[in-house]
């Protein structure tokens, strides 16, 4: 051990042993203060108003030091933060993370948080599950009508309160996507591609066939912007608010929908080009009002019967062409589809909050 650092350990020490002392000293004086109080006869409010001075010296030091290891802990998180979000730092952040997940499982077993919805239940929220009575209104459908210029009180009375789907096939006439020859795939890239709002927007829900390596959605589009790249489905789910509006340039409010129905809250892209399958795609969606807009090609569906319904209710399928609209409850009904073969498909389903009692 050097010289230097002896002296600097030495000269530690001393510092402590007079801050040591010092202490020492103001506990006695502060002890034979409060005991000179008592013999004095102050009470115990006289001798609050005496000392309150100190008190709030000792408050404010008190509350500087919590103030202190706040910051310190906020500037750790953000630090951490920051360090997380460089590529190589987050992936071992990542690794060791999901490691130390595999190793607290024999003391708690987590996985079923895996597959949570909301990871605190909600006290006033009852989810609403079929029974077999529900079944009546769907064990006698054999096909879903398709109907033109029909009335909101027609559709509601006949069709929606019923739980039965139906086809519209005016629905998209006077919409300005469907008379544009531009349209495809172009325009709905380019609102992600040019918007600043949606440059980081990642989708809810993204499927395809196509292996990009991440969830990004702005990776997907610049992707299928290469001419060489065919074949491809997708799907994707806007629920950030953003992304939700922006689609709206390419639908309306359909004609028999009445103004008391609220928007979309969420929507939906379904995309395709030259991609062949008879395997139908699951879309899982949020309970509501569901409406399915074919804008090109055309997209074969089925819907199916939820439990307990579905031993007693049949399968239902069918295609939905260029200009038509699917429109259903899905309280009762899955909904499964695949793109159309040889052609390039897009559609835009959305999902709105229907309520019964307040229609």
């Amino acid at each position: 051990m050097s010289a230097n650092t002896k002296l600097l350990k030495g000269g530690k020490r001393q510092k402590e042993s007079e801050m040591c002392e010092k202490l020492r000293l103001v506990d006695s004086e502060l002890v034979s203060f409060y005991q000179y109080c008592q013999q004095m006869g102050f009470t115990p409010s006289e001798m609050e108003v005496i000392c309150s001075p100190l008190f709030d010296v000792m408050q404010k030091n008190n509350l500087k030091r919590i103030f202190k290891v706040i910051i310190s802990l906020l500037v750790l998180c953000a630090t951490i933060y920051a360090a997380t979000q460089v590529g190589s730092i987050a992936i071992h952040a990542s690794a060791f993370g999901r490691i130390a997940m595999i190793k607290i499982l024999p003391l708690w077993d987590w996985r079923h948080l895996f597959y949570e919805t909301c990871l605190i239940g909600n006290p006033f929220y009852g989810e609403y599950t079929l029974t077999e009575d529900d079944c009546v209104s769907c064990e006698s459908l054999e096909s879903i009508d398709i109907a033109n210029k029909v009335s909101y009180d027609f559709l509601l009375d006949n069709y929606l309160n019923r739980d039965a789907p139906i086809i519209i096939t005016d629905a998209m006439d006077n919409w300005p996507a469907m008379n544009s020859d531009d349209f495809l795939f172009n325009n709905i890239s380019q609102i992600y591609l040019q918007d600043e709002k949606l440059i980081d927007t990642v989708p809810c829900v993204l499927s395809t066939n196509l292996r990009t390596g991440t969830s990004d959605l702005l990776t997907f589009l610049k992707r299928i912007h290469n001419p060489a790249i065919d074949k491809w489905f997708v799907h994707w789910q806007n629920c950030d608010i953003h992304a939700v509006k922006a689609l709206r340039k390419f639908y309306q409010r359909p004609y028999f929908l009445s103004n008391s129905v609220s928007p979309a809250h969420f929507n939906w892209v379904l995309m395709a080009s030259d991609y062949s399958t008879n395997n139908y795609k699951t879309v899982e969606l949020d309970s509501g009002l569901i409406m399915l807009a074919q804008l090109r090609g055309m997209t074969a569906f089925r819907l199916t019967p939820h439990k307990p319904c579905n031993e007693s209710c049949p399968q239902l399928t069918g295609n939905l062409q260029h200009g038509e609209m699917l429109v259903f409850t899905n309280y009762l009904w899955a909904f499964e589809y695949y793109p159309g073969q040889k052609m390039d498909n897009i559609a835009v389903l959305t999902e709105t909050v229907w309520d019964e009692s307040t229609l």
